[in-house]
């Protein structure tokens, strides 16, 4: 692996999260993953002036600034990272912990391959696989024009479905497509696995003790 960068870090704690989150593996990992890589990948973005998906919520939402899109963004993570206020006083979170489940993870990560997209023009199959999955979810939520067949093809009738299968449903269209010889072809898709493997790092420490 050439030097590690900060791309390199987003998109690593990006890519661990989502792999965590299709296998339906330890929720708060998840969160804190995701966040700490859209947290990341926004600034770069933002260094870039690159449009974040940050910038498109200020400008939609009326009443949304940035101090309170943070607070809504970082609500569970601060929760799970943080023990005292910046004043030095014991936060209390009790309400916040009990409110988390697995639903919190699915905005986090959206938003951080939203970001990822924007700063590379790339994202594995699996992330194109997930973002369906979150547009047959929240099809309110879509801009006019969106390609509801297709989303709807994909994942018919998801939203009464319980958690549970939801996510099932998501694995399974993971596994279906994931050697989709046309989406892999196309210059968007990125072939890099989601997680890395060690010896990503173990053979450049090698190389380096060599």
């Amino acid at each position: 692996m050439a030097q590690l960068t900060k791309l390199d870090v987003a998109r690593h704690q990006l890519g661990t999260a989502l792999d965590l989150f299709i296998r339906d593996r330890d929720p708060i990992a998840v969160q804190c993953l995701a966040c700490g890589g859209a947290e990341l990948i926004d600034a770069i973005a933002d260094v870039n002036k690159i449009r974040t998906f940050s910038t498109h919520m200020l400008e939609t939402v009326p009443d949304l600034d940035i101090i309170k899109l943070r607070n809504l963004q970082r609500k569970y993570w601060n929760a799970f990272k943080h023990m005292t206020t910046r004043a030095g006083k014991p936060r209390d979170d009790a309400e916040t912990l009990v409110a988390f489940d697995d639903t919190k993870n699915d905005a986090a990560l959206f938003v951080g391959w939203w970001d990822y997209f924007a700063v590379t023009g790339r994202i594995p199959l699996p992330v194109q696989v997930f973002q369906l999955w979150w547009y047959a979810l929240n099809e309110g939520k879509l801009a006019p024009g969106a390609d509801l067949p297709t989303i709807r093809s994909v994942f018919p009738e998801i939203v009464s479905c319980s958690r549970l299968e939801q996510k099932r449903r998501l694995r399974r269209a993971v596994e279906k497509y994931r050697d989709n010889a046309e989406v892999l072809k196309d210059s968007r898709t990125e072939k890099n696995p989601l997680c890395f493997p060690a010896t990503v790092f173990i053979a450049k420490s090698e190389t380096e003790a060599s």
